[in-house]
Order: structure tokens, then C-alpha cells, then sequence
């Protein structure tokens, strides 16, 4: 995660190094694009005398090239780290789950700097199970999931090479645990805001 973390602003860092007046154009055919966000949630939930606490972090690093004007795709990564502990009539549980996705995409912008985005790809996750026995559950789980993203969204220009772009997504992910019974399905879908940030070059 810190090598991937040390690529993404090694690269922002020399866009911003590199802007300058000039006739750079964005959203052409030859140009790169690389953006990024990231989430950082701490939560605690108090039912009665059960307690949890949770603390997670999800990285999504992009990047892509404009194959034609307004046209680009690209890759990216979804980095993941949730850690909860909980304490309950089992006793004190602490559950610690790990993520990382791989994600082809395509975006199009349109001439008022809306744009669309869309995505599939595969992930994989590896949940260890802590503190007190948890009836049915000891050890390590490992999961894989296939999913799509789709977004609108509008970059908000601050210069030649930066754009801010909030959007809005929809996003759909089937769950497969290792060794989980034939008839078992799990999938997850959501609506949700994100504010990126996108460097041009």
C-alpha cells in the first residue's frame, strides 16, 4: 500500500512541478490522466452493554490514457483495511479484514466537463478472526468478488493540469468465501458521492 501510495504522488507531484502557461489542452488524444481518493471512517456503535468499534481506510488510486479526444481508459486500484472490535455476551471479538481490487475503466468527457465513468473488475479479501472464539468461525476467511462501478460526474478546472471532480456512483459486487456452500450468495449494492482529485499531463 505505501509503494502504491509513493507512485500516486510522485506522479500528481511532478504534473504540479510541470504546470505551466502554455498550449496544453486536457482531455486529448495522448494525454494521461491520474487521480485519487481516499476514506478514512472511525466509528463506534453502543447498543445496550454490547459495544463495537471499527476503524477502516479505502484508497482508490487511477490512472489513464486519452485514446481519443475527450476519451480515456485506464486502471484502477482499490486498497482496503477495516479493523472492528467488539465486545458482547461472547466476549471481546476482533475482526480484521483486508481488500485489494483490480479495476479496467473507461471515461468520457463532455464539452461542459461532465464526464461518465465506467468500470468492472475482481477483488479479493482476507478476513482474520481474533480475541474470544466466535461460535462457527476460527481462523482465516478469504473471499474474491466481481463487481461494476458506474458514474457522472463534472471536473471543476483549477488550472491547465488540476481539476477537481465530485460525482456520484452506482456500484454493484457478488461475494464468493472460499469453501462456502454451493447455494451460497452474497452481493452488495450502493449509491454513493466521491470528490477526486485529477492531474492532467
Amino acid at each position: 500500500m505505501k509503494t502504491t501510495l509513493s507512485i500516486f504522488l510522485l506522479v500528481l507531484t511532478s504534473c504540479l512541478l510541470q504546470a505551466q502557461e502554455g498550449e496544453f489542452n486536457a482531455k486529448t488524444k495522448g494525454s494521461y490522466f491520474a487521480n485519487g481518493s481516499a476514506s478514512i471512517f472511525s466509528t463506534t456503535n453502543k447498543v445496550g452493554d454490547d459495544s463495537s468499534n471499527s476503524f477502516s481506510i479505502d484508497f482508490v488510486p487511477r490512472a489513464g490514457y486519452f485514446i481519443m479526444d475527450n476519451l480515456a481508459i485506464g486502471l484502477g486500484l482499490v486498497i482496503s483495511s477495516n479493523k472492528e472490535t467488539t465486545d458482547d455476551l461472547f466476549g471481546e471479538q476482533e475482526v480484521t479484514t483486508t481488500g485489494f481490487g483490480i479495476t479496467p475503466l473507461a471515461r468520457y468527457y463532455f464539452e461542459n466537463n461532465l464526464f461518465a465513468e465506467a468500470a468492472v473488475g475482481i477483488g479479493f479479501t482476507n478476513t482474520k478472526f481474533g480475541g474470544d472464539t466466535i461460535p462457527g468461525l476460527d481462523g482465516d476467511m478469504k473471499s474474491n468478488s466481481f463487481g461494476f462501478r458506474i458514474g457522472a460526474g463534472y471536473a471543476l478546472f483549477l488550472g491547465d493540469h488540476i481539476a477537481v471532480e465530485p460525482s456520484i456512483n452506482y456500484s454493484w459486487e457478488d461475494i464468493n468465501p472460499e469453501d462456502a456452500p454451493s447455494d451460497f450468495k452474497q452481493s452488495l449494492s450502493s449509491i454513493f458521492l466521491n470528490i477526486g482529485i485529477t492531474a492532467f499531463f
